[in-house]
């Protein structure tokens, strides 16, 4: 009898053990999250070229051509972030996520992550205002400032 117990009781132990962790996401939620989560890389990745570029630049071409950059990857992760939000909107998968608490605790430990990185990019911004100011009499600087602010308007425009 005690090894019937035993042999229970150590099936039991491996099947908890072989089943899926509580909190990971099921397959579906997690395609979705990364697909969220693409577009951010193109972003975040501009912001770090923005940062390299601006540290070496010298004249006002240097300038304007890590804006042109900028804005050309800022505007594809626009543009890639509402294909993702109109391919998901209103699916079922991202209902399920509204009612999963792992998902929306996912979900708020991506969007944290991505606020500190955004967040940490400020002094990039500060760096390129700096220097849209200096080089301001530059025509190429005026384009490139009206260029900025209507990317950003897009970039602010992003539903999260």
């Amino acid at each position: 009898m005690f090894s019937f117990v035993k042999l229970v009781l150590s099936a039991g132990l491996i099947l908890m053990l072989l089943q899926k962790p509580s909190y990971a996401l099921d397959a579906d939620q997690k395609t979705v999250l990364d697909a969220y989560k693409k577009p951010w890389e193109i972003y975040l990745t501009a912001m770090q070229d923005l940062a390299a570029a601006m540290k070496t630049a010298q004249r006002d071409q240097d300038v304007v051509k890590a804006a042109d950059k900028f804005c050309d990857e800022a505007n594809r992760f626009v543009d890639d972030y509402n294909d993702v939000r109109e391919r998901y909107q209103g699916s079922e998968v991202l209902k399920s996520m509204d009612n999963d608490a792992e998902a929306k605790k996912n979900i708020q430990d991506f969007m944290n992550d991505l606020k500190k990185k955004i967040e940490a990019s400020k002094p990039t911004f500060d760096t390129l205002k700096q220097d849209l100011i200096k080089f301001a009499s530059s025509p190429e600087i005026k384009r490139v400032q009206n260029r900025l602010a209507s990317t950003m308007n897009r970039i602010q425009l992003v539903e999260m």
